[in-house]
């Protein structure tokens, strides 16, 4: 069956291609009688005009391209869920380029601007000057998603992923771990870099130096396989604070495997809160990243960029706060980890 096409509803309505047009134009002038006769043409053919063919001749396509890698960590795929209701929710449609099997970023630009999409969002890859210049001669509002760039025409959100860093030492501290270490994915990331190194500089100020261990990969198998050799070295951790909580559950799971007692022998600590992370096999301590507030962030950031273009480009920090759960032993609250004194764990009294 072929596609019905704009001539086929004038031709059924009785009228010209240039009234079928009007009348599904908005703004557009067209008599009463003549959107009734057009629109139920269109309802007997099953005619819905083409998003993409208006935007060729309006200012906007109401279409949105997001950068997206594999997915493979829940927190992606409940991010993209979120920002594709927001955006439907003003009458916006999402597309996907995707820089899973090592496609480029550039892929994924040039995507957007074929489209002609009113903005692209970057949650996966990384964006050169280059890459960010050519998208402000097209006007190509560009928002980063987990990470920053200091160009005009593009703005960013993204985690405190230094103070997640900070806050996560600072409770393994105050609850007696001697031997602290980072898992993560091996500084691949804007934000892994950043929460290791807000991890790391803690414990430097209070006296002490992680280990840094990193995922060969991003799927599950390579996590649970990166944390049993973390939990299995001779001078394992008794304190791991891992890039999320992906990698984190994973690491729990390698505990139980390797007959260690979460948090008495090893206390783990993950980032962003996934809904997982809250299941009672495993209460997981983390550090909560509200994926509403990314979501609302980068709409906001997205009206505001399109009602006034030249403005200077933002970039938004969100707060993450802690939620301590069953994976750490429980500290003392209101006791900083400068003033507690880390002792050895007796087993006996385990």
């Amino acid at each position: 069956m072929s596609r019905v096409t704009i001539k086929d509803v004038a031709r059924e309505a009785g009228v010209s291609p240039s009234a079928v047009s009007r009348v599904f134009t908005t703004g557009a002038s067209a008599s009463p009688l003549t959107r009734e006769r057009v629109l139920a043409a269109a309802d007997r053919l099953g005619y819905r005009p083409s998003l993409l063919a208006r935007g060729l001749v309006g200012r906007s396509t109401h279409l949105v391209t997001v950068i997206m890698g594999s997915l493979s960590d829940p927190f992606d795929a409940l991010f993209l869920d979120a920002l594709a209701r927001a955006l439907a929710a003003r009458d916006t449609r999402l597309m996907i380029a995707s820089t899973a099997g090592g496609a480029p970023t550039e892929s994924g630009l040039q995507q957007a601007l074929d489209y002609k999409s009113d903005a692209v969002i970057v949650a996966a890859g990384t964006m050169s000057l280059a890459d960010s210049a050519l998208c402000a001669r097209a006007g190509l509002p560009v928002i980063l998603a987990g990470r920053a760039l200091e160009a005009p025409g593009v703005d960013g959100v993204l985690a405190d992923n230094a103070d997640g860093g900070r806050q996560a030492a600072d409770l393994l501290m105050r609850t007696a771990c001697h031997r602290p270490a980072y898992l993560g994915l091996g500084k691949t990331t804007f934000s892994d870099r950043e929460r290791w190194q807000g991890f790391a500089d803690t414990l430097a100020r209070l006296g002490a130096k992680p280990a840094e261990w990193a995922c060969e990969g991003r799927d599950p198998e390579a996590a649970f396989r990166a944390a049993s050799a973390v939990l299995s070295a001779p001078h394992r951790p008794d304190g791991l604070f891992c890039s999320n909580d992906a990698v984190a559950l994973r690491a729990v799971e390698a505990a139980r495997a390797l007959g260690l007692s979460v948090p008495e022998d090893v206390s783990i600590i993950g980032f962003n809160n996934l809904p997982q992370a809250a299941w009672p096999s495993f209460q997981l301590s983390t550090l909560d990243y509200p994926i509403g507030s990314l979501v609302g962030a980068i709409i906001d950031l997205l009206d505001t960029r399109l009602a006034d273009p030249q403005r200077s480009g933002e970039v938004r920090r969100l707060p993450v706060h802690l939620v301590p759960r069953a994976t750490t032993r429980r500290a003392d609250v209101g006791v900083p980890a400068s003033a507690v004194r880390p002792v050895p764990i007796n087993p006996e009294a385990l």
